[in-house]
């Protein structure tokens, strides 16, 4: 069996060039920001919509402006700088370990996990028809849009850069661009992505702070566990969640102006009766 060559330089060029492109994907440029048909069924108009964001996701870079550059210096430096530190905070995480952080991984990684994503965007949607909530759907069909576009970019980086796992045992400068093989899928972060991707839309589609907290809670967590877990280096889960988040960033600009209902979730605590309601409003 012959030794796979380490290529870091190209991969380093593939981790360099994305940390360019993440950035940006949540300002939209006037011209996106347009009328169309109500986003809220899953029919043909929702698919062409959907083909539509996507084309404008993929393009925006080319409509960056002076001030989206100096956002992009202030996280990719971030980015960089993880890098740099990868196997440091890696080893100090594995470090914290303790038997409650290793009992919770299972739990917490389902939060992260495409399978248990899907399955509850299937039923927000469904919760929506069957309470005629057009707000409940238009939530559970964009989160899909930006669950989708954002695994789609997530795999192809994944197979460019070829980033060794840190479970592999080899360093975080291990790259073997264009490979398919699971260990050498560490960059981005698909789970880490994937959860702040539907963690952003719901944050953007409800007023409710205390739902942006929990939405954005939980994906932090499935982040902090990719490390915990041995699956992803520091810089995987922070440009996974970067990416993940600017895609429901834009997807949520792009659809601003197609509501076909108002709807939020709030959170009612009545210590007199003691109960938590969660209400819907249609």
């Amino acid at each position: 069996m012959g030794i796979r060559r380490k290529r870091p330089f190209a991969g380093a060029v593939v981790f360099t060039a994305f940390l360019f492109w993440v950035p940006f994907q949540a300002f939209p440029a006037v011209q996106d920001l347009k009328d169309s048909a109500p986003v809220d069924r899953l029919n043909k108009t929702y698919f062409k919509k959907f083909g539509q964001d996507f084309g404008s996701i993929i393009t925006s870079p080319g409509r960056w402006g002076t001030s989206d550059f100096l956002k992009f210096t202030a996280l990719a430096g971030t980015g960089v700088l993880l890098y740099g530190f990868d196997q440091k905070i890696h080893d100090w995480v594995q470090k914290q370990k303790t038997p409650s952080s290793i009992s919770a991984s299972p739990y917490i990684s389902k939060f992260g996990n495409g399978y248990y994503l899907t399955a509850f965007m299937v039923a927000m949607y469904a919760g929506g028809e069957i309470f005629d909530g057009p707000g409940l759907r238009k939530t559970a069909l964009l989160s899909l849009e930006s669950f989708l576009t954002t695994s789609a970019v997530v795999l192809a980086l994944k197979v460019a850069a070829g980033r060794a796992r840190p479970y592999t045992g080899e360093s975080p400068r291990g790259f073997s661009p264009l490979s398919f093989t699971s260990g050498h899928m560490s960059f981005p972060s698909g789970d880490a992505a994937g959860a702040f991707a539907v963690a952003t839309v719901i944050a953007e589609q409800t007023p409710e702070v205390f739902v942006d907290i929990l939405a954005y809670g939980l994906a932090g967590l499935v982040a902090i566990y990719r490390v915990h877990d041995r699956k992803h280096w520091p810089s995987d889960v922070f440009t996974g969640s970067a990416l993940g988040f600017f895609v429901g960033k834009k997807i949520s600009h792009l659809n601003k102006n197609s509501s076909s209902g108002n709807s939020h979730l709030s959170f009612e605590f009545t210590p007199h009766r003691q109960s938590i309601t969660l209400s819907l409003y249609f």
